[in-house]
């Protein structure tokens, strides 16, 4: 079995929908599983989701190793670290942890997503024909970019002392091809870290070496209109997010945002959280469909992010307390990974990739929901 740990919930669902769409079996656990939960899963490929990019980077560290020794007890000795294509989080020092409780004695860092037109050129990170600096990505909230040299960016969030100083590699990649190269690399010894296009083509070489089964896809979808008996959380501040609401809410879809007394610095009142519940419920009864999110444009205070998140996550919990969506659409893996945690809700079974990074899992236990999970800088697709 391939373990592969993600550090946010979306990334994790992305690489969970390649396995889907390769017909390999795949299981979906967050947090840090107990050793007895890694060992009853039978798929050939587990994937971990976990939040540690919301984390300060000793907290991911510790997390990262307390899950790599929880594997390793379990005998999982196959890992791969799935890594933000754009390089936010701690992934060197996460990296790092993981590699050093397995032994292993390298890295291979390959954050390239070559699909997507984001692509390493003589060590320059591109997305398009831009460099990573000059992009959104420079005004990120948690993890703004100040170069586009990768060894720089990587260094820069190296920020924690390192009891396991492990090298690493990071190849160019511009082609399909040079991702295959990349995952060539990936020797016995060498721990593989990379974005959901590396992971894809590791895939395929597991495939190829008879190291992993596919079978023909077996969708279990809901029945149900994706659009119709659905909450929706729109938990990302990027400009697709934004326009995605819009788009959304003007074909018909019931749209609330978190109100002005809620997107302050100030501290917000139960009071404030439970009056925007009830407003929201009210809406969900009238039309059994909802969009919810921080509003129309960004907002920016110190450390926004977080506090933003917890109302949006603790606002949500309430209102699932009064109503019974069948189908949960979250945006954010931040966001998503809150929610989901709050509700106690952590053994998924993937069953729908509806398009590339979009997919759908369905809860383990009751209420037996439907989840759909995309990054925020991904576009909704147009669902069937």
């Amino acid at each position: 079995m391939i373990t592969i740990i993600a550090d946010d919930f979306t990334g994790a669902a992305e690489v969970a929908g390649i396995c889907l769409r390769r017909g390999v079996s795949v299981s979906f656990l967050t947090d840090i599983p107990e050793v007895e939960t890694i060992q009853d899963v039978d798929t050939d490929v587990l994937v971990v989701a976990e939040d540690t990019r919301s984390f300060t980077a000793e907290g991911a560290v510790k997390i990262s190793r307390i899950l790599a020794e929880n594997l390793k007890a379990a005998g999982v000795t196959h890992v791969v670290k799935k890594i933000d294509s754009a390089l936010r989080g701690w992934v060197l020092l996460e990296m790092r942890a993981i590699a050093d409780v397995f032994g292993m004695k390298e890295l291979l860092i390959q954050p390239a997503n070559t699909a997507t037109h984001r692509s390493i050129k003589n060590g320059l990170y591109y997305v398009e024909d831009k460099l990573l600096a000059e992009t959104a990505f420079a005004n990120d909230p948690e993890f703004p970019v100040k170069s586009s040299q990768v060894h720089s960016i990587i260094e820069s969030r190296n920020v924690v002392a390192s009891s396991s100083p492990i090298n690493y590699m990071v190849p160019d990649a511009v082609t399909s091809e040079d991702l295959r190269a990349s995952v060539r690399l990936c020797q016995e010894g060498v721990l593989p870290g990379g974005s959901a296009d590396f992971w894809r083509e590791y895939l395929e070489e597991q495939i190829e070496l008879g190291k992993v089964k596919a079978f023909p896809k077996d969708e279990d979808a809901s029945e149900l209109s994706p659009l119709q008996d659905c909450l929706m959380i729109c938990g990302s501040a990027h400009l697709n997010s934004m326009q995605g609401s819009e788009r959304l809410a003007a074909e018909g879809m019931p749209l609330m945002n978190l109100p002005a007394s809620m997107l302050q610095e100030d501290k917000v009142t139960d009071a404030d959280i439970q009056a925007f519940v009830e407003a929201c419920a009210t809406t969900w009864e009238i039309s059994q469909r909802l969009l919810v999110r921080f509003g129309p444009k960004p907002v920016k205070f110190d450390s926004c992010a977080e506090h933003l998140r917890y109302r949006m996550t603790e606002s949500m919990f309430l209102l699932l307390q009064k109503i019974n969506p069948s189908h949960l659409l979250i945006e954010g893996g931040a966001t998503a990974y809150s929610l989901l945690q709050r509700l106690g809700w952590n053994s998924f079974t993937p069953v729908r990739e509806w398009t590339p990074g979009v997919v759908q899992l369905k809860l383990n236990t009751e209420p037996y929901c439907y989840i759909t999970l995309k990054p925020g800088s991904y576009a909704w697709p147009e669902f069937e």
